[in-house]
């Protein structure tokens, strides 16, 4: 059999099986319901099916089915659906459900908003471009520190399990990839009207990251500068300060006291 690798699906196939296996491990999906989005030709499927309890994996690309049907006959732990995952309604999935993937670059970050809102999805545990994953592991005073960096730290526990060079997909990517694995934070600080402010605070202090904070949220909010110079001065920052000098637990506070309407 012969498949030629299709562009617009974003198509890399890692065949290292150490790297596979690796990547099993680190999910540790041992008798877990697992979902797969894009398996492929299967060569990261086959060890997910001979761990897991299920595994329902998604992709688009129905060329593909010659190499999967056979995994489908093996393993009868196996579910392929042929739709795309971003299309694709979670709500049957069975609860405490688990990513495993090496999912498409070009969309990595809906990939990830989906896992955020779909409460039967616990864990992912993800190849993906590795400037997305400096992004997620950033620390303040970086360059890579933004708002999705603070959003998910706050959703989310971030681990980075290993750097996975590009050489070792076909066809080869410009970029080299890395594998993180996010976990859910069942128990979070803030109330869901807090959180709904926070992800506002977050998002409008980074627009435009050259700005100070102050200036940020004076135009996203309409309020006075002298106010916002106070408030932040209660919390011992001064009026110059950006967003991406403040830590995670700075913007919960700033959340927490925040009075102004938005």
């Amino acid at each position: 059999m012969t498949h030629r690798a299709k562009k617009r699906f974003g198509q890399n196939f890692l065949k290292d099986p150490n790297i596979l296996k690796k990547i099993v491990q680190a999910a540790n999906i041992k008798q877990k319901n697992v979902v797969e989005v894009g398996p492929g030709k299967g060569a990261l499927t086959a060890f997910l099916a001979e761990e897991a309890l299920s595994v329902t994996a998604y992709e688009i690309d129905t060329s593909l089915k010659p190499y999967l049907k056979p995994l489908q006959e093996k393993y009868s732990n196996l579910k392929v659906i042929y739709q795309d995952f971003m299309k694709a309604d979670l709500t049957s999935l069975k609860p405490d459900s688990h990513i495993v993937a090496n999912v498409p670059y070009y969309i990595t970050t809906p990939i990830i908003f989906k896992f955020l809102e779909t409460d039967s999805l616990q864990s992912a545990t993800m190849m993906i471009q590795k400037e997305v994953q400096e992004r997620l592991n950033a620390v303040p005073d970086t360059k890579a520190y933004n708002h999705l960096t603070v959003t998910m730290l706050y959703l989310t526990e971030i681990k980075k399990v290993m750097d996975v060079k590009r050489h070792l997909f076909t066809p080869r990517p410009n970029v080299d990839s890395a594998v993180v694995q996010l976990i859910k934070r069942n128990e979070r600080e803030l109330t869901p009207n807090q959180e709904t402010l926070f992800f506002e605070l977050v998002r409008a202090a980074f627009k435009q990251k050259r700005k100070t904070l102050v200036n940020n949220w004076h135009e996203a909010f309409q309020i006075d500068k002298e106010t916002l110079k106070t408030y932040l001065l209660s919390y011992n920052l001064l009026e110059h300060v950006r967003a991406e000098q403040l830590p995670l637990e700075k913007y919960i506070e700033l959340t927490k006291g925040w009075v102004y309407d938005t």
